[in-house]
């Protein structure tokens, strides 16, 4: 909850839990300098009104700001109970799940883009972890031994408690969804060694992650990213 577009806002104007002590970190950068963008993370029961208080104040003084909210990917809560085995966590299970995401946090975007004139995009993270468990159901995420760490109780799976953290290594896979999103770049277009030391993910399960993120991005359509000619640049930035 402490970081949350709520609780900062909150924290940083000193009301409610805060009152009279105001913290305004950001909103003093914010008003000091040249922004181009602003990213959230979502939390439970987010509203639309959460996200406007700072969209309103970033445009005050960057007026072509845009804005960017990863969403919620999918989480056992979801569920009436807690699965007995990975053998009930199907694709279909998770894509049904990543939809009742889609359409919390679609309802949030569209009510903030008719506001907002289209600058609010999301970073499709819950696509993205459906696509993990499709391709690891095929077997085609190599590395990664299971789902879901509550259910199969192995350590490199997708997620890993019941209040729905990602597994070791799925850092990487949400670093490419931002990326694409932020520059409407494919991550695969990346170069360079980006690995160092690092045996974990593997660079085979990196190039998957790469792969499953720009898939994401252009599977979802408010990411604001098109790729009709697909050479993994979005049409609007070449």
């Amino acid at each position: 909850m402490t970081g949350s577009a709520r609780y900062k806002w909150e924290q940083e104007n000193g009301i409610f839990q805060f009152d009279g002590k105001p913290q305004p970190k950001l909103l003093a950068s914010i008003a000091n300098g040249p922004w181009d963008a602003m990213l959230w993370g979502p939390y439970y029961n987010d509203r639309a009104a959460y996200y406007s208080c700072w969209i309103e104040f970033c445009l005050q003084y960057n007026p072509n700001m845009k804005f960017f909210l990863s969403d919620a990917w999918p989480q056992l809560d979801q569920l009436k109970s807690i699965p007995k085995s990975e053998d009930e966590l199907t694709t279909e299970l998770f894509v049904q799940m990543g939809q009742e995401k889609f359409e919390v946090y679609s309802q949030i975007i569209n009510s903030l883009n008719q506001k907002y004139d289209d600058r609010v995009f999301v970073m499709p993270t819950c696509e993205a972890m459906v696509l993990c468990v499709k391709y690891l159901n095929e077997g085609r995420l190599p590395g990664i031994d299971g789902i879901h760490k509550v259910v199969g109780k192995q350590t490199r799976s997708l997620w890993r408690d019941q209040l729905g953290h990602l597994g070791p290594g799925l850092e990487s896979l949400e670093g490419y969804v931002f990326y694409a999103t932020l520059y409407g770049r494919n991550p695969e277009r990346i170069q360079g060694d980006v690995f160092g030391n690092r045996k974990f993910p593997s660079r085979q399960l990196d190039r998957k992650f790469r792969e499953i993120a720009w898939q994401a991005v252009l599977r979802n359509p408010l990411s604001g990213v098109v790729d009709r000619n697909e050479n993994g640049i979005s049409d609007d930035r070449e």
